[in-house]
């Protein structure tokens, strides 16, 4: 008997598919607010890189722990983002960064649909657009997102013996390789083929079968050894958050940022969350919960992950929409021929509903995000850097954490930051007994003032840390400061010496231009 739902023509198909992803593709789309992310140190380590022919292993770009070891483990992003950036400019960057989040969007969504069916897929797919489109900025985590969509999808090949053994050694090998040397979620590869060795062994009991998933997992962690940092490199997901001391919002949880930012996304993650944890109420009532040993093993990590840090929201929005639409078929199995032809108009009906619904949501994500739709730069962003470079302020700067790719991406090497956004690159002594007291209190401010004899404070002007606003207030009114470049991203200010008198004659800000919000 044929427990599908009928099969919605080709051309609608595709039609469907198309207006989905041009949906999802202007989620993506938002301009870059080049002052609060990492994308400037990305491309400038690709353009070291190209030029010393080695990833840079140390601080580097910082003037106050130079030497201190950092492993660069996505150096192969930036080579990319560095020769996409010089060859299209950023809105070609931009472009993309959109392409390559479809491209992973569209892997997750064939193994919905062959794992169930198109109506089932496309509705969860529109589901799951708002959680996978939470961090749209360029990063290096979209090739995770790519490769995990790959394995996933050549895995459940294998599993269904569509893909031979040979050639799926050969295939994830090569992509483990690069994988390593693009960002540090590669380890979640060897996670992939663990679920599927685990799925094998309880429902298989295929001995060959186990012996090729074990034999699959030891060729793809020798390949993560290839890596410029040999062994230091593997063990870097387990290590990296030993010497993190500064707390960054993407790596807190769910519940803690829900209590401080009343973000719909966070309610959307639990109600989604909730959702996926019911498709499993069928499984469990036909007492076949060891047929579903991927799903449950995939829900459980990537939904443990997304609860412990919000920047693993994207990767359970896209496990979601496979795990939900296969757990959904197999519910649906239990139903009357009748209460499935009724379940086919209701899912295709709340599916068109849902896609309109979508269209009207774009505005709010892009204020919900504070951000611009289009491709490329935000606009006048680099004018601070411009003021800088003609004026030829000295150093040295004293900037906050946020501005500080920025910075090395139009001042390196002719300036050195004092601190960039990188945790794993300084000490946790830095962080806790220099910058951040350094803000917060006016003696150790004074002492490092006197250790570095700070020229310039650079600063990103929305920084919400509790000391940076009270910070910046206190050196708008310090005597020894003048402001001389403010927009809608920065604030500089030039110390009252002999070396800035001409430029503070030319260019001060007066205090009036200045107010506090409470």
């Amino acid at each position: 008997m044929n427990l599908d739902f009928k099969p919605i023509p080709k051309f609608w198909r595709w039609l469907f598919v198309l207006i989905l992803f041009i949906l999802a593709g202007f989620f993506y789309a938002q301009k870059i607010n080049f002052t609060a992310v990492d994308l400037g140190r990305h491309i400038k380590n690709g353009e070291v890189f190209l030029n010393q022919f080695h990833p840079i292993s140390t601080n580097f770009y910082s003037y106050t722990e130079p030497d201190y070891p950092a492993v660069n483990h996505h150096w192969g992003t930036g080579v990319i983002f560095y020769l996409l950036q010089k060859s299209i400019g950023f809105k070609g960057l931009s472009f993309f960064y959109i392409i390559l989040n479809l491209a992973t969007f569209f892997f997750f969504f064939r193994v919905a649909e062959k794992n169930s069916n198109f109506n089932l897929a496309y509705l969860f797919a529109i589901l799951s657009i708002p959680l996978i489109t939470t961090r749209i900025e360029i990063r290096p985590e979209v090739f995770s997102y790519l490769l995990l969509g790959i394995y996933f999808f050549l895995l459940y090949q294998f599993k269904q013996k569509k893909i031979s053994f040979r050639a799926i050694l050969v295939i994830l090998s090569l992509f483990q390789i690069l994988w390593v040397n693009l960002h540090i979620f590669f380890i979640m590869g060897l996670f992939l083929i663990g679920v599927f060795l685990c799925d094998s062994w309880i429902c298989e009991k295929d001995r060959k079968l186990i012996k090729q998933y074990f034999l699959l997992l030891l060729v793809l962690v020798a390949a993560c050894f290839i890596n410029p940092f040999g062994f230091k490199g593997v063990l870097t997901p387990l290590t990296i958050f030993k010497e993190y001391g500064y707390m960054i919002a993407e790596n807190q949880s769910v519940i803690f940022m829900q209590k401080r930012f009343l973000k719909p996304v966070y309610f959307y993650f639990e109600f989604i969350f909730l959702i996926t944890l019911i498709s499993f109420v069928g499984i469990i009532f036909r007492k076949k919960l060891k047929y579903c040993i991927v799903p449950l093993l995939l829900t459980i990590f990537f939904g443990a992950f997304a609860w412990r840090t919000i920047r693993s929201l994207p990767l359970f929005g896209l496990f979601f929409l496979p795990i939900v639409a296969d757990n959904s078929y197999h519910f649906i199995q239990l139903c009357s021929i009748k209460t499935r032809k009724i379940i086919q108009i209701f899912v295709f009906v709340l599916s068109i509903g849902l896609l309109v619904l979508m269209g009207f949501f774009l505005k709010q994500h892009y204020s919900q995000f504070r951000g611009i739709k289009g491709l490329g730069l935000m606009p006048d962003v680099q004018l601070s850097a411009t003021f800088f470079k003609q004026n030829q302020i000295e150093g040295p700067i004293f900037n906050n954490y946020d501005i500080g790719g920025y910075l090395i991406y139009y001042l390196f090497p002719e300036h050195r930051v004092f601190v960039d956004n990188r945790p794993e690159a300084y000490s946790v002594a830095f962080f806790k007994k220099t910058y951040v007291p350094m803000q917060e209190d006016e003696e150790v401010w004074k002492n490092v003032d006197g250790q570095y004899n700070f020229n310039v404070i650079y600063f990103y002007r929305h920084d919400y840390t509790p000391w940076a606003q009270p910070f910046l207030i206190k050196r708008i009114q310090d005597s020894q400061w003048a402001p001389v470049f403010v927009d809608n991203y920065t604030l500089i200010l030039l110390k009252r010496n002999a070396k800035n008198r001409r430029l503070i004659q030319l260019y001060e800000l007066p205090q009036g231009i200045f107010q506090i919000r409470k």
